[in-house]
């Protein structure tokens, strides 16, 4: 697999959206997610024993995940989803489009064909090949780790005030009981229940329990996720509750097998 050859064309059609050699601001920080996912998709793959081949195409999948994010924006000025068009499947349509794949072997352009399509999908559908499971897989942990990496260097940083988009504009406040209840009950949280800043934080500590490697979760503890985030948190017994549960939660998975 010449991953150059492949990663020249991911840069080449990203060069496509530059104006003046720039890409605009939105779009520059979409580029350098991007590039995180990828590292992260590398150390999870090196960390968990995987082959160079796997590590390569674990690197794809990073860079490869969010390609549909340039066209999206490009006609509908928004990264949401719901008001434009679902950026996994529109990332595979653009790399079949493209024939950004052309000349990888076609059980390895299929496996990351599956994990960009789906990286961002409620479920990880059933029917996919145990390969293209485990490239979703690994792809959907990244992308969260990042995410978690937005915002905690925004709190270390002190920056968190010029990144209000991070809690989705809300304000702090008093926890949703629903995402209360389902952070306790090691359920995820759905967006719907999402009434304050305290419920964006909570909602992606509950991500927690769907991280499908261990190393995920000790990437995420060795970047201080959950007491970086626990400090813009109210201080009251129900969120020192929630924090304790979650932490007890990462103990247990970073001491017992896989």
């Amino acid at each position: 697999m010449d991953l150059q050859i492949i990663l020249d064309r991911f840069y080449k059609y990203v060069d496509g959206y530059r104006e003046d050699g720039k890409l605009c601001k939105l779009l520059q920080e979409k580029l350098e997610h991007i590039e995180r996912v990828a590292v992260n998709s590398v150390y999870i793959a090196k960390s968990e024993g995987w082959s160079d081949t796997d590590i390569t195409k674990a690197r794809l999948c990073g860079f490869y995940h969010d390609v549909g994010r340039f066209s999206q924006y490009k006609k509908y000025k928004t990264f949401s989803d719901s008001k434009s068009v679902n950026h996994g499947q529109h990332g595979f349509d653009v790399i079949n489009e493209n024939n950004m794949f052309d000349g990888l072997p076609e059980n390895d352009a299929h496996n990351i064909l599956d994990a960009v399509h789906y990286h961002n999908a409620l479920n990880i559908p059933d029917g996919l090949s145990t390969e293209s499971v485990r490239f979703t897989k690994i792809v959907r942990d990244a992308d969260k780790i990042d995410i978690f990496f937005q915002l905690t260097d925004a709190i270390e940083n002190k920056t968190l005030d010029n990144h209000k988009d991070l809690l989705w504009d809300l304000p702090i406040g008093e926890p949703n009981p629903v995402i209360v209840e389902k952070l306790l009950n090691n359920e995820g949280a759905l967006f719907s229940d999402i009434k304050s800043a305290t419920d964006v934080c909570l909602m992606q500590l509950c991500w927690l329990y769907g991280m499908n490697y261990k190393s995920s979760i000790t990437r995420l503890q060795k970047n201080r996720t959950i007491e970086l985030m626990q400090t813009i948190m109210p201080d009251t017994v129900i969120i020192r509750n929630c924090i304790e549960h979650i932490e007890e939660y990462v103990k247990i998975q970073q001491t017992t097998g896989d």
